[in-house]
């Protein structure tokens, strides 16, 4: 027997072509009871009718004649019988055959057969329900999923691949074929597959396999004020940018943060990378920040040596703010903000300041260094002494490692610098409690040693940073 749709040389028995898939059409087998019955009812028929036949024909003609009337009538009644017979086994055989090939009988088989792991007899059943409902997809994905079940992956990305070109947006399908995709870690076939659905609902379903540019929270274009400008994925991954025109690549820059843009001109490609390992286009924007810049600190004094105390100063504008470090750093705006003056260390010191303006915009840096040495009749160490036998005598510290009566802890005093106040040199010494942990905080407090008479005072400071003393 051959297939009436691809040709192939079929084995006897078989219901599908294994090749096209193909129903076999055959005429239904009748139930065995039924054919015994057909069969004994047309023996009972023949043996009868032979019994019913002329014999002698040298019986009277009148005898001859009844007996074929009589024959005649049995003769019709037995043919109404049989074919009243027939008709209902060929009904009784159309029902069963129905029964058997009916949409809801495969599909049962199948899932019985499934539910045993038998996944090519499960198979087999819904080809079948796939002829009887061709356009049903919810079947189609179900014979791909046996496929897969039955390691036949070949059969159930065709089964898919058919399902998808046949819907677009069948979702259980991509589901499914990306499956297997992943699971041979084909991202990039998972990706392709994707992008060609060219629906809304299939790629916000399956983003996370897609890996679209980084997006840019402001258009290319010229700005006269300072932006921060941020870098959006569709989804979770890496990505590396530049600021100068150059082609980035896994060795630039990650963003992490904002990338704050000052006045200049910055040419920003940025390519994101996702989880996945796929890697997208380069976004490329070209910004050009116009500013005015904020002024240059105006510090005092210069540069330079000195013997007798001084006060730093750094003025700018009303409106903008001054930063500083003594590090040696170039400051920002997370360095030290400046309030007041501030009073010139002994020894060395290098200071670095910068103002910004309202808007954001910063000026240049200011450097200055200075070497401080304090003239005066006591020495710091001798100045130091004084101040910690002054404080002895008021109770505040209990010993000459300053421990502080009933706390636990110790107070620490430092003289990074000198003061002049009504043409009078000092010594200054700020206080810091140590605690039990070793925490050290500014408790706030100040004290002055007058570098010649080595006399105590106690330090205060208003809000313009002038500097007075009250008696100890």
């Amino acid at each position: 027997m051959k297939c009436v749709n691809c040709g192939r040389e079929l084995e006897e028995g078989k219901l599908y072509c294994p090749d096209c898939g193909y129903e076999i059409k055959m005429v239904p087998d009748f139930e065995p009871e039924i054919e015994e019955t057909m069969i004994g009812a047309l023996e009972e028929i023949t043996s009868e009718l032979a019994e019913e036949m002329p014999g002698e024909q040298d019986e009277p003609a009148e005898e001859q004649q009844q007996k074929q009337e009589k024959s005649a009538g049995r003769l019709r009644f037995y043919s109404i019988l049989t074919a009243v017979c027939l008709i209902a086994a060929l009904g009784l055989g159309l029902f069963v055959s129905r029964q058997m090939g009916s949409l809801e009988t495969q599909l049962s088989k199948a899932e019985a057969y499934a539910a045993e792991k038998k996944y090519a007899k499960a198979i087999e059943y819904t080809l079948r329900a796939v002829d009887l409902d061709s356009a049903n997809m919810d079947i189609r994905n179900k014979l791909g999923e046996y496929y897969v079940l039955d390691g036949q992956e070949k059969n159930a990305v065709t089964t898919f691949q058919d399902i998808i070109t046949n819907d677009r947006e069948n979702e259980d399908a991509y589901r499914n074929l990306i499956g297997i995709y992943e699971k041979a870690e084909d991202y990039k076939a998972i990706e392709a597959l994707v992008r060609s659905s060219n629906s809304d609902k299939i790629m916000n379903a399956f983003t996370k396999y897609i890996a679209n540019p980084p997006q840019f929270s402001y258009p290319q274009g010229t700005y006269e004020e300072i932006i921060s400008l941020k870098l959006t994925t569709n989804t979770a991954g890496t990505v590396y940018y530049t600021l100068d025109g150059k082609e980035p690549s896994e060795k630039s820059a990650v963003y992490q943060n904002s990338i704050v843009l000052d006045d200049g001109i910055y040419t920003v490609k940025a390519f994101f990378i996702n989880e996945y390992g796929i890697r997208s286009e380069t976004s490329v924007q070209i910004y050009q920040i116009h500013i005015d810049k904020a002024h240059e600190p105006e510090v005092t004094p210069d540069s330079g040596e000195y013997n007798q105390p001084q006060m730093i100063s750094a003025t700018v504008p009303k409106g903008e703010q001054v930063y500083y470090t003594v590090d040696g750093s170039t400051p920002t705006r997370d360095s030290i903000a400046y309030n007041n003056p501030i009073a010139m260390p002994i020894g060395g010191s290098s200071y670095q300041f910068i103002s910004y303006s309202a808007d954001g915009a910063a000026s240049e840096v200011v450097k200055r260094d200075y070497a401080f040495s304090f003239q005066s009749s006591l020495d710091l160490q001798s100045a130091m002494n004084l101040l910690i036998v002054g404080l002895m005598e008021k109770g505040i510290v209990g010993d000459t490692d300053c421990s502080v009566p009933g706390k636990g802890g110790r107070n620490l005093y430092v003289c990074s610098s000198a003061i002049a106040i009504n043409e009078k040199n000092y010594f200054l010494m700020i206080e810091y409690y140590e605690d039990p942990t070793g925490v050290n905080t500014r408790t706030g407090n100040m004290y002055c040693v007058d570098g010649e008479t080595g006399e105590l005072y106690t330090a205060a400071i208003d809000d313009d940073g002038h500097y007075s003393v009250i008696s100890f």
